[in-house]
């Protein structure tokens, strides 16, 4: 019967892969509130394990999770707006362009933002908002998502900042620090995703 009827593809587990390119994005299986980001390194362990589990006659429950960075607070925000933006990689680095922007008001501070040129900081802020029509909600800090050392230094992005010396300067830093932060998450990084992100 065997020869006959191909069980093959009941064997493998059904793809959990949302979107390839430019960042990877699946689907959690487990339960969780916020997506979680890992190397892929430990994507490909987990990805292993998870094809043995389903694999495996009586299918156990997925319990286990890759080495990661839980995304929640105002990283959940960045996530689910580049999540929501997956098809669109011009739209993405906006994104994480102004993500950078709004680090500058509330982590990496600049001496340009003492000045009377803050207004216009946040008016170009309040813009490219409105322009993208995305909001971080609640009392959040920490919007450019976390990277491991080995693959950048976080001081890189803090001391380009500070050592800014006019507004046009910072804002090219800013613009060219979050590029190559999201050219990383393309090569090095996976999100796995929660469900509630699939809502729309």
């Amino acid at each position: 019967m065997a020869d006959i009827i191909d069980l093959s593809s009941r064997l493998k587990p059904a793809s959990n892969l949302i979107s390839p390119h430019p960042l990877e994005f699946r689907k959690g299986d487990w339960l969780a509130a916020h997506s979680v980001l890992c190397t892929r390194e430990a994507s490909g362990r987990f990805e292993a394990q998870r094809q043995k589990i389903h694999q495996a006659q009586d299918r156990p429950f997925i319990s286990l999770v890759p080495n990661h960075f839980t995304l929640d607070a105002g990283y959940h925000f960045t996530a689910l707006w580049l999540f929501r933006f997956r098809h669109d990689e011009a739209r993405m680095r906006r994104l994480y362009r102004l993500a950078g922007l709004m680090e500058c008001i509330t982590r990496a501070h600049s001496p340009i933002l003492r000045t009377d040129l803050v207004r216009r900081f946040f008016k170009i802020i309040t813009e490219e908002r409105e322009k993208l029509g995305v909001a971080w909600k609640g009392s959040v800090q920490g919007f450019l998502l976390p990277i491991y050392p080995q693959h950048y230094n976080p001081n890189l992005f803090l001391n380009a900042v500070q050592g800014a010396s006019s507004l046009k300067d910072l804002l090219l830093l800013i613009e060219k620090e979050a590029n190559h932060q999201f050219d990383l998450l393309c090569r090095e990084y996976v999100f796995y995703i929660p469900k509630s992100f699939q809502a729309k």
